[in-house]
């Protein structure tokens, strides 16, 4: 008998203090621990969860931190303790100064680090406090093959579908989202897990114009659990990995899929 593609996914909506990383970091912590306790194996906190998300590049840049910076530390030891995956994101800082990603880190069971996530599509002012990444990764881990994208990457079919087609079985979304845009925050998440036939998982924050509605989706876009607009709260749902293969089966898009007629030669216009 194979192993079980079983596990628990929590989402955690949190609301994030401007430039308070101690705070942050100290709730998002009692957050993850809560959420392992009651039997979460992969907990995902939001988009720059450590710093708060509306700051100017000044101060984001007095507090960004390396990869191995104080916050991914941390997490690791609780990710360690508690045997618990971590996703949450931050601004990463590098060697080169005044260069600065919008991150999310991936943390596995044990406290190791497997990837780290860079957003490629930046919204709005973010393209005057951050540079651009330029992956979709798609990490192979014990609990299955996941994805991570970055908030408005989950705007644009094609990332979500360069997942699938490495492998994906499971995209998280750690997210700040608009009241303005709740309309495509559900059309994206939902559409993107029926198109792609996998889970996704949408983690927001509220306050400030976000319009929280955390969501998790399963392959069939049906909406598992979601969170409400204005609290924090963490949401759960049993993940089923199997269910993407038998959703696969029955709905044939990457089967049928053409991959060649959409390369750039093929996209020419004449």
């Amino acid at each position: 008998m194979g192993r079980s593609r079983k596990f628990t996914v929590a989402a955690v909506q949190m609301k994030s203090e401007m430039k308070n990383t101690e705070l942050n970091l100290e709730r998002a912590i009692e957050f993850v621990v809560e959420a392992a306790k009651k039997g979460a194996d992969i907990v995902c906190l939001p988009e720059l969860f450590y710093t708060g998300y509306h700051l100017n590049a000044h101060d984001l840049q007095d507090i960004a931190e390396p990869v191995d910076g104080n916050m991914v530390n941390r997490l690791q030891k609780v990710a360690s303790d508690n045997r618990v995956y971590i996703i949450g994101g931050y601004a990463e800082s590098v060697k080169i100064l005044g260069r600065m990603y919008n991150s999310a880190i991936f943390i596995n069971d044990k406290g190791e680090v497997v990837g780290n996530m860079r957003k490629v599509y930046l919204w709005g002012e973010e393209r005057l406090k951050f540079r651009e990444g330029d992956k979709f990764p798609v990490f192979d881990t014990p609990l299955g093959k996941i994805g991570i994208m970055i908030c408005y990457d989950a705007e644009f079919p094609e990332p979500m579908r360069i997942m699938a087609l490495k492998g994906a079985e499971i995209v998280f979304v750690p997210s700040v989202w608009s009241f303005n845009a709740e309309k495509r925050w559900h059309v994206d998440l939902e559409g993107g897990a029926l198109y792609n036939l996998f889970y996704t998982v949408g983690t927001n924050t509220i306050g400030d114009g976000a319009c929280g509605s955390s969501k998790i989706v399963s392959p069939y876009a049906k909406t598992l659990a979601q969170a409400a607009t204005d609290k924090e709260e963490i949401i759960y749902s049993e993940i089923d990995l199997d269910n993407v293969i038998k959703a696969r089966s029955e709905i044939p898009y990457l089967n049928d899929f053409k991959e060649d007629t959409f390369s750039m030669d093929a996209l020419k216009t004449y």
